[in-house]
């Protein structure tokens, strides 16, 4: 193994497609490495420059003086400056040049204006040649973008993500980038609350927060993961399997992935990456055929819903009496609670920073952030959820009996 270490990019790669992480890390023959210098040429990278070029403006930014050893004031005008010499060295197309100026511009207005505690600026985990190991003996690299130290005393590890999608909480929530870098930070800082924040400039923010139980299981699992890796470098380059799905699209290996080859060779490579060569008026009339397919058969699915309230079941039956089963099927028209908070209550009550953290407004946005609250704050965010009852229809398909139905 070149490198002997996990990372978050690493181990989605292995477990994704163990040929495509055996050939992009360990190149065994020429064209591998062919075909990954094809990979990184400019047109292709347009996004990753970007990514790097956003990334080391923000980074030069928030790095403190080394002599005072204090974070600069909040200036725009510095931050585009460090934004245009980033660009000079790693130059982009001026439509994604353009595109990282606007970014950066929403960023400071919405994050960029408030001063922070930096404790550091582009921290390495460890180095290539001697990473950080875990206490599990997994051993981990990486640079952490910005660490920043709270008021009360809480350590906050942030990421910086440039990409065009948003992360849902319970992306971060599960996010191995996210526990690598908060093990990591819980044997730097044992003692201390921490959180790991994903910086979306095209987006928002989106915290968690990991109990001490699900971090130590974290490591546990991954140190079982790191030993699938160990398992794919000790394999000959023809014995590593090939996973085939939709990471196949942009993957740069088909040209030598046998078992591409395969399905290219017998007319299925269409089902797997399908073609879009049609011209814009077939793709047109494709779209507006689905959507009216779609009207359609959820017209029909409503028309199924209310046949079973109204004439299946009666509207004036108690929840636990609207059960009913067939020779396929059960059916539950059964009473539930909808939980709901409101914006303006939680604007109100939660520290403007707190807040900025939440992606949405909903239920397990706030029950993440609830246990970093004051116990009284923590109480009256509380106090402003709504319960309100709801009726649902619940319909599953038995289990077939000894698999022979």
């Amino acid at each position: 193994m070149k490198a002997p270490y996990l990372s978050a990019s690493r181990l989605k790669m292995a477990q994704d497609c163990p040929l495509q992480y055996h050939l992009h890390y360990e190149q065994p023959n020429a064209d591998a490495v062919a075909l990954k210098m094809k990979d990184n040429h400019r047109d292709r990278g347009q996004a990753s420059r970007l990514g790097n070029n956003v990334h080391d403006a923000l980074e030069e930014w928030r790095r403190p003086d080394p002599e005072t050893g204090k974070t600069p004031k909040p200036s725009f005008g510095r931050l585009m400056r460090l934004y245009e010499e980033a660009h000079a060295g790693r130059e982009t197309d001026f439509d994604v040049y353009e595109d990282g100026k606007r970014m950066l511009k929403r960023w400071f207005d919405r994050r960029g204006r408030d001063p922070v505690r930096v404790l550091y600026v582009e921290r390495p985990i460890g180095s290539h040649q001697a990473p950080h190991v875990l206490s599990t003996g997994v051993p981990v690299f990486g640079f952490i973008d910005l660490i920043i130290e709270h008021k009360d005393g809480t350590i906050e590890v942030i990421d910086y993500k440039t990409q065009r999608l948003d992360i849902t909480q319970a992306e971060a929530d599960n996010s191995v980038q996210a526990g690598i870098y908060l093990a990591v930070a819980s044997e730097w800082w044992p003692d201390r609350p921490l959180q790991f924040t994903f910086d979306l400039q095209r987006h928002g923010t989106v915290t968690t927060v990991w109990t001490d139980e699900r971090l130590a299981e974290f490591k546990v699992w991954l140190r079982g993961q790191w030993d699938a890796v160990l398992a794919i470098d000790s394999t000959n380059t023809f014995d590593v399997p090939a996973t085939i799905g939709k990471g196949c699209t942009w993957c740069a290996y088909t040209e030598i992935c046998p078992t591409a080859q395969n399905l290219m060779q017998n007319g299925a490579w269409d089902l797997i990456v399908p073609s879009t060569e049609n011209d814009l008026d077939a793709l047109l009339d494709e779209r507006a055929t689905i959507k009216a397919s779609k009207a359609m058969l959820d017209k029909r699915l409503k028309a199924i819903d209310d046949h079973i309230k109204g004439d299946v079941f009666d509207r004036s039956m108690k929840p636990e009496e609207c059960v009913t089963e067939t020779e396929k099927w059960s059916v539950e028209w059964r009473e539930q609670t909808r939980r709901s908070y409101n914006g303006s209550d939680l604007v109100d009550l939660l520290p403007p920073k707190v807040f900025g953290t939440i992606a949405s407004v909903s239920n397990a946005a706030v029950d993440r952030i609830l246990p970093i609250l004051p116990d009284d704050v923590a109480d009256a965010v509380r106090r402003t959820q709504v319960v309100k009852p709801q009726r649902m229809l619940i319909v599953k398909p038995k289990e077939k009996a000894n698999g022979n139905d």
